[in-house]
């Protein structure tokens, strides 16, 4: 298991900040021999933009991995790389920037309201089923623990993020307390139940090691292809993709 940290990446504008962040706290690891078996020169210069980020993000995560050979903690800055790279990944495809705010507070609503455009997206592409907006969704978002995503391991990071996080056209923009409580509503829509029941459910399967949780369970509230509606803009019926696109976290 990780330590507790703070799942939501900070305002990092350079590699050698994401290498200082992803071992801060943890014992025997070092952010400069990380840059060195990267093969990156420090001049706290090297600037993390994201067309770069992805291949700088790869660097980090191979080095963490080769150190780890003599430092397992280096594991957990694995883990950290990992879910930093994933969750710029998924704001991007999402769009919404606030995610990397350094006020914790701030983060965790942004965390929150990134849930809403999630269930957008995921069912104007067909990927979510649509009624899962028959439930108080801002309510469930307020629910998320952005903080449990740090009670991964590298191991189960990779396995969600390369099998079972959610994908658009090669970019990953599900994280996984999204899974979570998509999960929970789909669960609760079979037993017919409300949102008590919902946060009951998310509870239960965030806190859970994640290898346990198998991949039937995470198509919960998924499907194979769109539903048909979703791919016309112009029917008075699309009410599902309507609705969610007005989705907005209140505090």
């Amino acid at each position: 298991m990780t330590p507790d940290v703070n799942t939501i990446t900070p305002s990092l504008a350079t590699i050698e900040q994401l290498a200082e962040f992803s071992c801060e706290g943890l014992v025997n690891t070092c952010a400069e021999q990380l840059l060195i078996t990267a093969g990156i020169h420090a001049t706290e210069c090297n600037i993390l933009d994201h067309h770069s980020s992805h291949n700088h993000y790869s660097q980090l995560i191979m080095a963490a991995l080769t150190l780890r050979e003599n430092s397992p903690t280096y594991d957990a800055t694995a883990s950290r790389l990992l879910l930093s790279k994933i969750t710029s990944e998924v704001s991007h495809s999402l769009i919404y920037t606030s995610a990397i705010s350094t006020n914790v507070i701030n983060a965790t609503l942004s965390y929150q309201q990134g849930f809403l455009s999630y269930i957008s997206k995921g069912i104007d592409l067909g990927f979510i089923q649509p009624e899962i907006i028959a439930y108080d969704l801002q309510l469930l978002a307020k629910k998320i623990v952005p903080n449990l995503d740090s009670n991964l391991t590298y191991a189960e990071l990779h396995r969600l993020s390369n099998q079972l996080l959610m994908r658009h056209q090669g970019r990953c923009f599900e994280l996984p307390q999204y899974a979570f409580m998509r999960i929970a509503i789909a669960l609760a829509i079979k037993e017919n139940r409300g949102e008590a029941r919902i946060a009951e459910i998310y509870r239960l399967l965030s806190v859970r090691s994640y290898s346990r949780i198998s991949a039937k369970i995470f198509r919960e509230g998924a499907i194979s292809k769109p539903y048909e509606i979703l791919n016309r803009d112009t029917d008075e019926n699309n009410t599902a993709t309507k609705k969610t696109c007005h989705l907005r976290l209140v505090n």
